[in-house]
């Protein structure tokens, strides 16, 4: 009998540990995914930073360029690594031009309109995917389409001020308008990055829809320039975040989190990225967000809790 009670103890002491460590993996997750956002966010302010006075499809094809380098040096310590075939075109062109497109507009927006706004629209892009997804035969979560909404009223109240007038005429700026655009090529990326991935890994699938997407962007910065300019230190610096921190380590952090937490809770940090804008951009000694903006960033905040929520809870209504 003793012996019995032994290994029952012994059989709850390791499911205790057991429950300790997935809480623990959970927890480190949760951190990674709160700098994801963060370095995400500082994209926004650096973008605007380098974008004055230069070409978008000039500044595309370096973060590009510097991206598929760094990708390809990955390349040796992944296995499987092949050479694409013909019928492997389509699917890297789809995937890297959508993601080039969403640059590009990113770069055109942000000489029209500021880094909290945009950063406010993307919070629209889980929305834009699930909708594009539900025309590729995906099923739609009701549940999380009306929280989605919810960010969308947010990221409205912020685009238009809080001015109910301006909302109601509908008075979105040209840079806004830009940058919706972009967030829906943004919208196709993430959609055809997993709809279009077959037995390559991801980090051979992402080399070549960059490569392919940075040849294109070589022949449109060389025909729209009339050469090809080369930044200033400055400038640099920029392209240097985008193509490190804000696609190598996003891309890394994203590996390592989404299958411990799951794509519902991963989408969730999407709305922390105007709260990082906001704060990023205030810690900078730049113009502190308008009082009048702050409901429709708690509103996102709020976005946040109840997708984590509506995730632990795994209440689906379809």
């Amino acid at each position: 009998m003793s012996s019995i009670k032994t290994h029952e103890s012994a059989d709850q002491m390791a499911q205790q540990t057991d429950s300790h460590l997935r809480a623990e993996t959970n927890r480190n997750a949760h951190l990674w995914m709160v700098i994801f956002s963060v370095i995400i966010a500082g994209s926004f302010p650096v973008v605007a930073a380098i974008t004055p006075g230069h070409d978008p499809t000039v500044l595309t094809f370096w973060r590009f360029f510097t991206a598929t380098v760094i990708f390809g040096l990955m390349l040796p310590f992944v296995k499987g690594v092949r050479l694409p075939g013909w019928k492997d075109l389509g699917r890297y062109s789809v995937v890297g031009g959508s993601y080039g497109l969403f640059f590009i507009l990113m770069f055109q927006s942000l000489k029209e309109t500021s880094p909290l706004n945009t950063s406010t629209i993307y919070t629209t892009l889980p929305l834009m995917t699930m909708l594009l997804g539900r025309l590729v035969g995906e099923p739609i979560r009701f549940r999380q389409l009306w929280i989605l909404a919810l960010s969308m009223a947010a990221c409205l109240w912020v685009i238009f001020r809080g001015d109910i007038d301006r909302m109601l005429e509908l008075k979105i700026s040209r840079g806004d308008w830009i940058f919706f655009l972009g967030t829906g090529c943004l919208a196709v990326y993430m959609l055809s990055m997993k709809k279009l991935q077959r037995d390559e890994s991801k980090v051979c699938f992402t080399f070549y829809s960059l490569l392919i997407a940075t040849l294109a962007l070589l022949v449109a910065a060389v025909w729209r320039n009339g050469g090809l300019p080369v930044p200033d230190s400055g400038v640099w610096l920029g392209i240097a975040y985008l193509a490190g921190p804000s696609t190598a380590v996003t891309f890394w952090i994203l590996q390592h989190t989404a299958p411990r937490l799951g794509p519902s809770r991963v989408v969730a940090y999407t709305f922390l990225t105007p709260s990082a804008v906001a704060a990023i951009e205030w810690g900078l000694g730049l113009s502190p967000p308008q009082w009048v903006v702050l409901p429709g960033i708690a509103i996102t905040l709020l976005a946040v809790w109840l997708l984590q929520m509506d995730a632990v809870s795994g209440h689906r209504v379809r």
